[in-house]
C-alpha cells in the first residue's frame, strides 16, 4: 500500500473520529412546544437596577410579556435548589460569598438589589406554571451531577414545557442516563479563552464541541456572536441539530440568529421585534 493511501486512510479515520465526538444525539424527541418563542435571559430584567436577573419579578415580567425564560440552578450548602447564575453573590448582591457555602437561611439574609431574595427553583416553577417554556441551565458549582439530580427531582412533577442545558457535559450525561426523554442541550462558545473561567483543555473541548460525546445533546446552545467556528459549521451541516443561541443583545444579532437557523434565541437587555 502506498504512503499516499495510508495518509488518506489515516485522515479518513481521524475525520470519522472527530464526527463521532461532535455528534449530537441520534434521538430526535418532539420539541415543538419549545419552538417559536424568544427566551428572556435570566428573565426580563433591566441589568439589576430595579428588576434583578434571575428574580421572581424578572420571571413574572417575562411570562406576562409572552417570552420563554432561561434561568440557572444550583444548590445551597444544605441542599436547597436555588436560581442564580454566578457561584458568588458579589456581582449581583455585593456580598462575596459562594452560594454552595451558604445554608438557605443564610442566603435569605442577603437580598437582591430590589430587596427580594434569591428564589427557590420550586417557587419559579409555581410562578410560571406552564405559561412559558423554560430553558433550565444546570450549573456545575458544588457538583454538576448533584445539581442535575436536584433539578430532575423537581421537574418530575412539573407539567409545563421545559428543556435543560449545561456547560458541564456530566450534568447532561446525568439526564441522558436517568431521564432520556427530557430534552437536553450542550452549552458551548466560540469566544476567546478567558483565563480563570475554564482551563485551556476544557475551553478547547467546549469550543470544538468535543464534549458532545459525553452529553449526546438533543440541541447545542452556542454563543451567536462567536459561532463562526469550523466545528459549528460542520455540525450544523452534517447533523442539522436543534440550536439555541445566546446571549443576543441587539436586533441585528437576533436577525442573524434566525438566518442561521437558531431555534431558541435567548435575548437580554433590549426589546426584540416580534
Amino acid at each position: 500500500m502506498s504512503v499516499f493511501l495510508w495518509i488518506l486512510l489515516i485522515l479518513a479515520a481521524l475525520a470519522a473520529l472527530y464526527l463521532f465526538f461532535i455528534a449530537p444525539s441520534r434521538d430526535r424527541p418532539d420539541a415543538s412546544m419549545l419552538s417559536g418563542w424568544l427566551y428572556a435571559h435570566r428573565g426580563l430584567h433591566d441589568g439589576n437596577q430595579s428588576v434583578p436577573e434571575n428574580s421572581l419579578a424578572a420571571f413574572a415580567l417575562a411570562a406576562e410579556a409572552g417570552y420563554g425564560i432561561e434561568l440557572d440552578v444550583q444548590l445551597t450548602r444544605d441542599g436547597f435548589l436555588v436560581v442564580h447564575h454566578d457561584a458568588s453573590l458579589k456581582r449581583v448582591c455585593g456580598v462575596d460569598r459562594n452560594i454552595r457555602d451558604l445554608t438557605y437561611q443564610e442566603l435569605c439574609a442577603i437580598p437582591l438589589p430590589d430587596g427580594s431574595r434569591v428564589p427557590l427553583f420550586s417557587e419559579v416553577l409555581t410562578l410560571v406554571n406552564g405559561r412559558a417554556p423554560l430553558i433550565v441551565e444546570v450549573k456545575h458549582y458544588g457538583g454538576a451531577a448533584k445539581n442535575a439530580a436536584a433539578a430532575l427531582e423537581q421537574l418530575k412533577t412539573y407539567s409545563g414545557p421545559y428543556c435543560v442545558e449545561s456547560f458541564d457535559p456530566t450534568a447532561m450525561r446525568y439526564f441522558k442516563k436517568h431521564a432520556p426523554q427530557v430534552i437536553r442541550g450542550q452549552l458551548a462558545t466560540g469566544g476567546k479563552w478567558a483565563h480563570g473561567e475554564l482551563n485551556l483543555a476544557s475551553y478547547v473541548a467546549l469550543r470544538s464541541l468535543l464534549v458532545n460525546c459525553v452529553s449526546r445533546p438533543h440541541f447545542v446552545a452556542y454563543s451567536v456572536p462567536t459561532d463562526h467556528t469550523a466545528s459549528m459549521w460542520l455540525m450544523k451541516h452534517v447533523f442539522k441539530p436543534l440550536l439555541a443561541g445566546w446571549t443576543i443583545r441587539s436586533q441585528a444579532v437576533l436577525d442573524h440568529s434566525r438566518a442561521e437557523g437558531y431555534d431558541y434565541p435567548i435575548f437580554e437587555l433590549f426589546t426584540p421585534e416580534r
